[in-house]
């Protein structure tokens, strides 16, 4: 391994499910004030609530369609959340998300 990398396969990542037809894969798991990646998996019609942010929060959809609560995003799109905003995570057809919190994941 290079000094000062890190490496996380995600078939090796601890996967577990947060809410019926949701999992989440966690890649790398940071302090309050580092990064955090994770994959969350979406299983068709899957729906997570409100959910208010403490911190910022980057999605880039992978696979499928992610709807905020507002606006339907297809697989190749980047979403940015700052620490406050609201959105209702949920998927009509299923879909899987990147999801880092660069500050980490304190109150989250």
């Amino acid at each position: 391994m290079l000094a000062g990398f890190d490496v996380t396969r995600a078939d090796q990542a601890s996967r577990r499910q947060v809410t019926d037809g949701i999992a989440v894969t966690m890649l790398r798991e940071g302090t309050d004030d580092e990064l955090s990646a994770m994959l969350i998996d979406f299983e068709p019609g899957a729906v997570f609530g409100e959910e208010l942010h403490q911190t910022s929060e980057v999605l880039f959809v992978l696979e499928g369609e992610f709807h905020d609560g507002q606006q339907i995003h297809p697989a190749g799109t980047l979403i940015t959340a700052t620490a406050g905003s609201v959105h209702w995570p949920q998927s009509e057809t299923g879909c899987r998300l990147l999801v880092l919190y660069p500050d980490g994941m304190a109150g989250e």
